[in-house]
């Protein structure tokens, strides 16, 4: 059964609750005079030392007062002598609204920050709308041995107030590693939260969403070398399915099948497969087929101040296959993007296309062709070198811009990201610049 208990945050309480002994900490938080009939037992109390209290009150804000309620599996870690109020407390302290994930953990641990599970899985499955599960540096090897499998399955939703975040405490630190030919992360729930977290491996997808508003966002997806080679099951680093309005921003998404590029047109960068996605200061390279393509019933798309190079072919806009509309793919904006250097096309539309398609302020250049339209109006492409401060098709280079580059100052406005994907403002100069950075 679930007890409510309200943890007070005053640092004199807290104070008097680390100086306790722990003989004497049961009457010191109430435990004295058995409420439930039940007498208090001295040795369950000692088993509550000062410093896993300490830890636990470590994990948590004290600054005011909550009211936490202790999941079923720590209430069964409850003693039945007496002690019930007291573990109950701590447990709800230690919860609070963070779990913790290391590969050294166990998944048979409460999820604390001292006690963390093994798997991000584990997480997801205590976790509910607001929290936020750490995952520490290391690396976590994963298996998804066909396609259709997952090396990680999260299901759980937040809110829109109150969403779910994985977090790599250090950007790239958390490293997940996929064996075999299935999907390296597949995330099923709503308002859903993947930062900072570094994939590689084996695998045909890197991420997956499939739920309503999530995001993805400072993750580095590369080198999936799409085990099975190129066939009709596809391939992707960050891909989208279900429900859209998804923001996808700031990762880099680099070498996907990169081997076959230019032979391959079923793997692609960031593939987007629903209305309303939002795809901005992203850098994507060397992807066997598309950097950043629509497909299926997707529409509406953002794709704005993204770098894009070193691919078959750099931005594909159309629908096809399951889930097209009879309408085709329309009101899609497509700006301030640098599109260098693709085997067979720049900007490319394809399959079923509507109306209000426009493509503003791009570069385009060193690509077969550069624009390939069939409805869609184009203003303001600029067909130059961008200047790259070291260019390496193999993505390992430095993709900001020199002084000089034809892109500063050349970007809109309209739909532009307030930050580039360094957390740069923007604009610095007289406008928006063209690209995932901001001179």
């Amino acid at each position: 059964m679930k007890k409510s208990v309200t943890v007070v945050s005053n640092v004199r309480r807290i104070n008097q609750l680390l100086c306790c002994s722990a003989a004497v900490l049961l009457a010191a938080c109430g435990g004295g005079a058995a409420t439930d009939g039940v007498q208090p037992n001295q040795t369950a109390a000692q088993s509550v030392d000062s410093a896993s209290l300490d830890a636990n009150i470590a994990t948590t804000d004290v600054t005011t007062a909550t009211t936490a309620t202790p999941s079923t599996e720590a209430a069964s870690d409850t003693a039945a002598d007496g002690s019930t109020r007291l573990l109950a407390m701590t447990t709800a302290v230690t919860v609070g609204k963070h779990l913790y994930v290391a590969p050294t953990g166990s998944d048979s641990n409460p999820g604390t920050k001292a006690a963390p599970f093994k798997t991000i899985a584990r997480a997801d499955s205590r976790a509910s709308a607001g929290y936020t599960i750490h995952v520490a540096p290391g690396t976590y090897k994963v298996s998804a041995s066909a396609l259709g499998s997952n090396g990680i399955l999260t299901t759980k939703s937040g809110t829109a107030t109150a969403r779910i975040k994985f977090v790599s405490d250090v950007k790239w630190g958390a490293k997940i590693v996929v064996s075999g030919s299935g999907i390296t992360w597949r995330s099923k729930g709503s308002y859903v939260d993947i930062d900072g977290f570094d994939i590689s491996g084996s695998g045909r997808v890197g991420i997956l969403v499939e739920g309503k508003s999530p995001t993805v966002t400072n993750n580095f997806v590369h080198d999936l070398t799409i085990s099975g080679g190129c066939n009709g099951s596809g391939g992707a680093g960050i891909n989208t399915w279900g429900l859209g309005n998804v923001t996808i921003e700031r990762n880099i998404v680099r070498n996907i099948g990169y081997k076959m590029i230019g032979t391959c047109s079923t793997v692609q960068g960031i593939y987007t497969s629903t209305a309303n996605d939002v795809i901005k200061n992203n850098i994507v390279s060397g992807i066997a087929s598309v950097g950043i393509q629509q497909w299926h019933g997707a529409t509406a798309s953002t794709i704005v101040n993204n770098t894009i190079f070193h691919n078959k072919v750099g931005i594909l806009i159309g629908q096809g296959d399951g889930g097209a509309t009879s309408v085709g793919s329309q009101n899609n904006y497509v700006a301030n993007n640098i599109v260098y250097d693709n085997k067979v096309y720049g900007i490319n539309e394809n399959g079923k296309i509507g109306s209000n398609n426009r493509y503003v302020n791009n570069l385009v250049a060193s690509s077969g062709t550069a624009v390939r339209m069939q409805k869609g109006v184009v203003s303001g492409t600029i067909s130059s070198n961008p200047l790259f401060v070291n260019y390496q098709a193999n993505g390992s280079g430095d993709y900001r811009v020199h002084n000089g580059s034809p892109v500063i100052d050349r970007g809109t406005a309209t739909q532009a990201p307030k930050t580039d994907i360094a957390g740069v403002a923007r604009p610095r100069g007289a406008a928006v610049d063209i690209g995932a950075y901001e001179f």
